[in-house]
């Protein structure tokens, strides 16, 4: 294996570009990209974790916090 010194200077500063751009997409955290449905089930797979896949029904009361709710909306489902 060659050392990079020993390539030519246009060689070199484009292996100096092409890992700083690597270093610099390796420092990226997931913070700073959308994540997918798929990336957040693999992370409760990685934790072992939960996630409650089913929508809230707003019209149930089981699923709902009634003491959370405003006296005249609380009216309506009684």
């Amino acid at each position: 294996m060659k050392n990079i010194s020993s390539l030519p200077l246009a060689l070199q500063s484009l292996f100096a570009e092409l890992k700083a751009e690597q270093d610099a997409e390796q420092a990226i955290d997931g913070t700073q990209t959308q994540a997918s449905r798929e990336d957040i089930l693999d992370e409760v797979v990685l934790l072992k974790t939960e996630v409650d896949v089913d929508p809230i029904d707003e019209d149930d009361e089981e699923q709902i916090d009634m003491g959370a709710v405003s006296p005249a909306m609380l009216a309506m489902f009684k």
